[in-house]
């Protein structure tokens, strides 16, 4: 499996993975220990069968389009049955990335990051085929935009999904900024 690690904050690896499972190797994947920490998946092409298991139970069970996504917090026991064949980039995230992403930009911190199941996000999508020309590319892309792109995704992930602490807290001056251009 192809995969980038950056550090673009101390501490905070962000792990850009492509993930491909063939029809023999479906079925009930190992549990995930808890951490603080979230993956983000971009299926590259549609899934006819996923489970995700939060706990010991099935949690979400559903087929996916090519560019939808699901982000899941690592903090629950997870693990995942693939029902049908997979290509997808996966997308991990510690906790401590993410504020490190919203202190830096003057964002106050999120509690989370939660998206529907499935949703398309053509910002994501963009984002992971910059990824892929990395993976796939003849060369290794330089620390600088490696890492670059990795705060890229953090940002729009906290931005466009991030759930808010402080819900009802006025949004600061670049918050608001932020929003205008969306």
């Amino acid at each position: 499996m192809p995969a980038l690690v950056m550090l673009p904050a101390p501490k905070a690896p962000f792990v850009a993975t492509r993930i491909t499972c063939l029809p023999d190797q479906l079925g009930m994947k190992q549990e995930i220990p808890p951490e603080d920490a979230f993956v983000v998946t971009l299926h590259l092409v549609g899934v006819g069968h996923h489970e995700l298991w939060v706990r010991g139970r099935p949690s979400v069970v559903r087929g996916y389009v090519p560019g939808a996504i699901s982000i899941v917090d690592l903090r629950d026991e997870v693990a995942s049955y693939l029902g049908s064949p997979l290509d997808a980039l996966h997308f991990y995230m510690p906790r401590a990335l993410v504020d490190a992403v919203t202190d830096a930009a003057g964002l106050a911190r999120v509690s989370g990051i939660a998206c529907t199941p499935g949703l398309v996000d053509p910002v994501m999508g963009n984002l992971g085929a910059a990824v892929l020309a990395l993976l796939d590319g003849p060369r290794r892309a330089s620390p600088a935009v490696s890492e670059h792109l990795a705060i890229a995704i953090c940002a729009h992930l906290v931005h466009r999904f991030g759930n808010n602490a402080k819900a009802d807290a006025a949004p600061s001056p670049t918050v608001r900024r932020l929003r205008r251009m969306h």
